[in-house]
């Protein structure tokens, strides 16, 4: 009887061994089939930015005087080019009359001839469409008030004023 356990001993050793070793090769293979995938993925893009187009045409420097009781200073905001460009963007802007503050001057400003509101010599943003032409005729009317004027020495005018316009792009 003890010669029929040794077999059966024997067996199940080589089972096992052979359970043990298939398991370790199919571990293996499938490990390297795994490392042999490669995935290379590369993407390319092409675009062009778009750049906004806002243009100022403005007449030449104005002296006051103090002659005159009204000057008038001409402008004009766009947004194309002379070469037919129209800007891509929509594009919010206000107007900004820079100057000393003086009781003596004031300033209207009116665009394609009607009276804009100025708070603290700044308008509201005013918008500019996208892909259609559109200009913007501003006059800056400066007022002078002799009856106003307190300086010393009959009222001379020494003063700068300018204009400044500031954009910003509309989200889309």
């Amino acid at each position: 009887m003890r010669q029929n356990k040794i077999p059966l001993k024997n067996k199940r050793k080589k089972l096992i061994i052979a359970l043990i070793s298939f398991t370790i090769l199919a571990l293996f293979l499938s490990g390297y089939s795994l490392g042999k995938e490669y995935k290379n993925v590369r993407i390319e893009a092409s675009s062009k930015i778009t750049q906004p187009i806002l243009k100022v045409e403005n007449n030449p420097v104005i002296e006051i005087s103090g002659n005159k009781e009204k000057e008038y200073c001409l402008f004009k905001v766009k947004n194309y080019k002379e070469n037919g460009e129209i800007t891509q963007i929509a594009l919010n802007y206000c107007i900004e009359i820079l100057s000393k503050k003086q009781e003596s001057i004031s300033f209207k400003l009116y665009k394609n001839e009607q009276e804009v509101d100025l708070v603290n010599n700044k308008t509201s943003m005013i918008r500019l469409e996208a892909k259609t032409i559109q200009e913007d005729n501003y006059q800056l009317e400066i007022l002078y008030d002799k009856n106003k004027d307190h300086s010393v020495g009959g009222g001379d005018i020494i003063q700068d004023v300018k204009i400044k316009i500031y954009s910003e792009q509309i989200k889309s």
